[in-house]
């Protein structure tokens, strides 16, 4: 058995749109093969993310999804019990924080960032005073932008770099390519690593999490990287293909 874990944003949408080839390809590797969907996006819950796909034609349940988001309420958890969490992100991390079993105030023990698209200088000052009273100051990832149908925008660590500079400290990261979010990852698949297979289109997130993990890897060219950057880059993936719809074709050696 082995099992593919794959990025969402430049790997199977484009900010709304679906990248061709990507259903088809998708459903193809689940006829036999496990697949686990692994996002840093943490603006929907993995209830969301799932029914999402599901809408384009890819089956998919909750617990086949991954997000920072979760990842990072699981392990306030696993490591601090239930907690008081003061969030700058969109309702999915919300709404994975509450299904932990955090509760949500101003006054908080913990500030967890991620992608915001309403985020103001309100949650800036609130963050930053909870950091000054002691708060823990945790980032779901540091992704600088995301990629979407009409170029590049944002991602959450422009957001995470206002905090960290207005507070002068550093957060624990939790989403790719951190340990934390890939031993969520490896306990939930089930297989040991090396039967996996990272598909992704960053290399500092994707890529790396995969290698350090010892996990192959494969590179799309549909979101962040270009042949350009990843030969500037040390980060190699196993394989590189110009998208998804590639992938079974370029990993029948490893079959």
């Amino acid at each position: 058995m082995k099992a593919y874990i794959l990025d969402i944003d430049g790997v199977i949408y484009r900010g709304n749109n679906l990248i061709d080839g990507a259903v088809g390809a998708v459903n193809r590797l689940q006829d036999h093969s496990k697949v686990l969907f692994l996002t840093n996006n943490s603006t929907r819950s993995r209830a969301s993310v799932a029914t999402r796909l599901k809408t384009a034609g890819i089956p998919c349940e909750a617990d086949d999804v991954i997000t920072a988001g979760y990842a990072t309420a699981v392990y306030i958890r696993k490591h601090h019990g239930a907690s008081t969490v003061y969030p700058i992100g969109e309702a999915g991390l919300i709404k994975e924080l509450q299904a932990a079993g955090h509760k949500i105030s101003e006054d908080a023990r913990f500030v967890v960032v991620g992608l915001d698209r309403d985020f103001n200088y309100k949650k800036l000052r609130i963050g930053l005073q909870n950091i000054t009273n002691d708060a823990k100051f945790i980032a779901t990832n540091t992704d600088p932008v995301l990629p979407t149908e009409n170029g590049f925008v944002p991602g959450a660590g422009a957001i995470v770099s206002a905090l960290k500079t207005a507070s002068g400290k550093s957060p624990l990261v939790i989403g790719k390519p951190n340990q934390p979010i890939m031993d969520i990852v490896i306990d939930h698949i089930g297989l040991n690593a090396n039967k996996c297979t990272v598909v992704g289109d960053r290399l500092d997130t994707d890529i790396f999490a995969g290698t350090r993990c010892g996990m192959k890897t494969a590179l799309v060219l549909t979101g962040v990287e270009t042949l350009d950057s990843l030969k500037r880059s040390d980060i190699k993936p196993d394989i590189v293909i110009e998208s998804i719809k590639e992938l079974l074709a370029a990993s029948k050696g490893d079959e």
